[in-house]
């Protein structure tokens, strides 16, 4: 560590700086579900990355917000690439924040905001620990890459089709991908991989009009038709009942479990009624079904004894790698078919497959080893986490292995009102992600184990 004192010195004696370019990105409102502030968000993105020497590109995709890619050739032989995007949520419901969503605000060690967490923190960080590394060092020791999206929160149109098309400039050794958090014992998390989406629109239509409900005696109910639909996909312990869905689901990593608690990932709320089996294995290898959302009827206040005319469900299925979208859309359908439901209109609104990078590549042991010399923690490495991303479009369309980790902590409230991250950890995830870059060639060169 001792060779790293002077780059620690000058990250903690520069922090405010920092701080500040995590507080530029957050007042720019870039809420991709709306459209609103993307291009001037990829602006304020371009300029920073410019302002570190960076070549930038800007590109166009469809359905979303421009893709920025930032390179910083020193002609090295290894190149890392980052992947993050500044796209945020809604901050509905606005009068659960204490302080305005877009009014960065330090408080208690923490700076609070809408994107804080989820991305805009992991963003700065990273930018942070590349200035900090040409202060220190004079230049980078590594090819380094930007690439960062406006649409991840909305499925990420048009990526695919963007990286598909931009390959020849996409090339890197690795990449480490947007976001990662320490637990509630100070450990930071490093996950290997991500979930898939399929996210869903079930819709049952019935009546041309309203009808008086004492007409529910005889005439279908879109509303009860829809419910017994759902019913039959997924069963009261969690299992989803769809013929073939487990079928090419992988437990590879899945040794990266035993010494691991749920207490790590637990959001502390209890767990389905009647679950069985291991709830580790279960939340990061399996796939899931959940509904997010159900609209029918009248639901104003006091009574209306009324039949709906239609009833809609969202719902979205998290895949792990091997599943295939298409054929978990097919499988679903025959299920509803066979059921009696084939009526229910089926629309797909995201689709994409899960990715995994083997905890045997240099990345892994590398983002690991050198977490542990930034936190003064033992890193916890899991096979994949509970959520989604488009991570596929890096391992599985580009080949480059990729590993998560960032700066968050497991009370960050990412997509929730006061999101936020403590300082101390935007501090020490600088340090991690300079250590990446220093460290980098090395651990290539070493190869996988």
């Amino acid at each position: 560590m001792e060779r790293y004192s002077e780059l620690f010195r000058y990250i903690e004696e520069n922090r405010d700086k920092y701080v500040g370019w995590v507080s530029r990105l957050v007042e720019q409102p870039s809420v991709s579900a709306q459209g609103s502030g993307l291009r001037e968000c990829a602006a304020v993105i371009a300029e920073m990355l410019e302002g570190l020497g960076m070549r930038v590109d800007v590109f166009e995709v469809g359905g979303a917000g421009p893709v920025v890619l930032g390179t910083l050739n020193v002609e090295a032989h290894a190149t890392l690439m980052f992947y993050n995007h500044y796209d945020v949520q809604p901050p509905d419901p606005l009068e659960k924040w204490t302080t305005p969503p877009f009014t960065p605000t330090v408080r208690d060690g923490k700076l609070y905001g809408r994107g804080a967490a989820d991305n805009k923190g992991n963003i700065a960080a990273r930018l942070a620990a590349l200035d900090s590394i040409l202060a220190t060092f004079g230049e980078a020791p590594v090819n380094i890459k930007f690439l960062i999206e406006g649409g991840e929160e909305v499925g990420s149109p048009g990526l695919e089709e963007f990286v598909r098309k931009e390959r020849d400039k996409l090339f890197a050794d690795g990449c480490i991908w947007e976001y990662g958090y320490r637990n509630r014992d100070g450990k930071p998390v490093i996950n290997l991989g991500v979930k898939g989406m399929l996210y869903l629109e079930l819709e049952a239509r019935g009546l041309a009009r309203e009808m008086h409900s004492s007409w529910g005696a005889i005439v279908e109910n879109p509303a009860w038709r829809l419910v017994h639909a759902l019913a039959s996909i997924r069963g009261p312990d969690g299992k989803v009942l769809v013929d073939g869905f487990y079928d090419d689901v992988d437990y590879e990593g899945e040794e990266l479990l035993k010494d691991l608690s749920l207490e790590d990932f637990n959001p502390g709320e209890r767990l389905i009624s009647g679950f069985k089996g291991d709830p580790l294995r279960t939340l990061l290898l399996e796939p899931t079904c959940n509904i997010n959302g159900i609209l029918t009827g009248y639901v104003g206040p006091g009574s209306k004894t009324s039949l709906p005319t239609q009833a809609k469900a969202k719902m979205d299925v998290r895949l792990v790698p091997r599943q295939d979208p298409v054929k978990i859309l097919e499988k679903l359908e025959e299920h509803l078919r066979l059921k009696g439901f084939g009526d229910i209109a089926v629309k797909v609104l995201q689709s994409y497959p899960g990715a995994r990078t083997s905890h045997r590549s240099f990345l892994a042991r590398l983002v690991a080893e050198t977490a542990r010399q930034a936190y003064n923690k033992e890193p916890v490495v899991i096979p994949s986490g509970a959520a989604s991303g488009p991570m596929y479009v890096v391992t599985d369309l580009l080949g480059i292995p990729c590993v998560s980790t960032g700066v968050g902590y497991y009370g960050s409230a990412p997509h929730g009102p006061d999101e936020n991250i403590r300082l101390e950890d935007f501090v020490a995830g600088i340090k991690h992600m300079a250590l990446v870059m220093l460290n980098f060639h090395r651990y290539m060169h070493e190869g996988d184990d």
